[in-house]
C-alpha cells in the first residue's frame, strides 16, 4: 500500500500533467484531500489507457480496412473496373451502397447481409410501433387518472373551504361551550368533594342511615301506601252504616275498624315524626 508521501508525489506528477505547464492550483496538503485526488488521478490515468488501447485497435482497423481497400481497388483494376470507367449511374448507385452499408453497419456488402439487416430494421420498427402504441395507451390512462384525481382535489378543496367557513362560523359557539363544559367539569369536581365531604361528616356524626334521603322516600311511599289503605277502609267504615239493625255485630264490626284505622293513624303519625327530624 502507497505511503501518504507517495500517494502526493503522484498527485503532484498528474497535476501537472493536467495543467500542462500552468501554474497548479493551491490545494490542502491533508490525508483527505491526497486520497480524493489519488483515487481520481488512478482513475483518469486507467480512463487514458483503455483510451490509447481503443484508438490503437481502431488504427489497426482502419490499416486492415484501408488494405483490404487496396486489395479490392486492385481486384477491380485488373479486371478494368476502375472509379472512373463507371458512369454517373454507376457511381451514384455505388455511393448508394456504401451509405446503406455505413448505415446499417454492415460488415461487408454482400447481398445476404442487407437483407438480416433490413429485417432487424423492419423488426425494430414493429417493435417501436408496439411500444409507441402502449405508451399512447398508457398516457391515455394516466390523464384519465389525472382528470379523476383533479376531480378529486377540486372536491377536497370545496369541502375544506367549506369546513374553514363552518370552522369560522361556528369557532365562538365551539369555544363558549368548551369553556362552558369545563366550568361545568370544575363544578362536577366540587359537588363530588363537597359530596364525600358531607358523606363523612354524616359518618362522624352517626346519623342514622334511615334518615338519608332514598330512604325517606321509600317512608315517603309506604306512606302512600298506607294513606290507600286507610281511604279504602273508611269507605268500609261508611259501608257499615247501611248495615242491617243487628246492633250488636254493627257494632263489633265497627270497633275492630276503629282499632286498625287508630293503629294505622298512630303509624303514620310515627312515621312523620322521624321524617321531621
Amino acid at each position: 500500500m502507497a505511503s501518504l508521501q507517495d500517494k502526493h508525489r503522484k498527485v503532484r506528477y498528474w497535476l501537472e500533467q493536467m495543467f500542462e505547464g500552468e501554474t497548479v492550483p493551491q490545494y490542502e496538503v491533508n490525508e483527505t484531500t491526497i486520497t480524493v485526488l489519488y483515487d481520481l488521478a488512478c482513475k483518469n490515468e486507467a480512463v487514458n489507457k483503455d483510451t490509447r488501447l481503443l484508438l490503437e485497435d481502431l488504427g489497426q482497423k482502419a490499416e486492415e480496412y484501408n488494405a483490404e481497400a487496396r486489395r479490392l481497388s486492385r481486384t477491380l483494376r485488373s479486371v478494368g473496373l476502375t472509379p472512373e470507367s463507371l458512369t454517373k449511374t454507376g457511381t451514384t448507385a455505388l455511393s448508394t451502397l456504401v451509405g446503406t452499408a455505413q448505415t446499417l453497419e454492415l460488415k461487408n456488402t454482400l447481398t445476404t447481409s442487407y437483407l438480416l439487416a433490413m429485417k432487424d430494421i423492419s423488426q425494430t420498427a414493429l417493435d417501436v410501433e408496439d411500444s409507441r402504441r402502449e405508451e399512447q395507451h398508457l398516457s391515455k390512462e394516466l390523464l384519465r387518472k389525472t382528470t379523476t384525481a383533479m376531480a378529486h382535489l377540486n372536491a377536497i378543496q370545496r369541502d375544506e373551504e367549506s369546513l374553514d367557513q363552518r370552522e369560522k362560523m361556528n369557532g365562538p359557539d365551539l369555544e363558549k361551550k368548551a369553556q362552558t363544559a369545563v366550568f361545568l367539569q370544575n363544578k362536577a369536581a366540587e359537588y363530588r368533594n363537597s359530596l364525600r365531604q358531607l358523606r363523612g361528616q354524616l359518618e362522624d356524626s352517626g346519623v342514622d342511615s334511615s334518615l338519608y334521603h332514598h330512604k325517606l322516600v321509600n317512608q315517603a311511599e309506604e306512606l302512600d301506601k298506607k294513606r290507600e289503605k286507610i281511604a279504602d277502609l273508611k269507605a268500609q267504615l261508611d259501608s257499615y252504616h247501611s248495615l242491617p239493625p243487628d246492633i250488636s255485630l254493627a257494632r263489633v264490626k265497627i270497633e275492630e275498624a276503629k282499632r286498625e284505622l287508630a293503629g294505622l293513624e298512630e303509624e303514620i303519625n310515627r312515621k312523620l315524626e322521624m321524617m321531621t327530624l
